[in-house]
């Protein structure tokens, strides 16, 4: 989303508008949190996965 803290970059940004409508209906179906992009989802994934299977070896 285009913060104060990410206006130096170009990098593409998520909507204003579609993170509300993803809190919205994270509080509609008794959700605690909201991750609004791809990005936010697989960091998420990669903290549950076993260690052996995050790194090549």
């Amino acid at each position: 989303m285009d913060t104060d803290l990410s206006a130096w970059t170009d990098a593409p940004k998520i909507s204003p508008e579609l993170v509300a409508a993803l809190t919205m209906d994270a509080l509609k179906h008794g959700r605690l949190e909201v991750l609004a992009d791809e990005q936010t989802r697989a960091a998420k994934a990669a903290l549950s996965t076993p260690t052996d299977k995050r790194w090549d070896r």
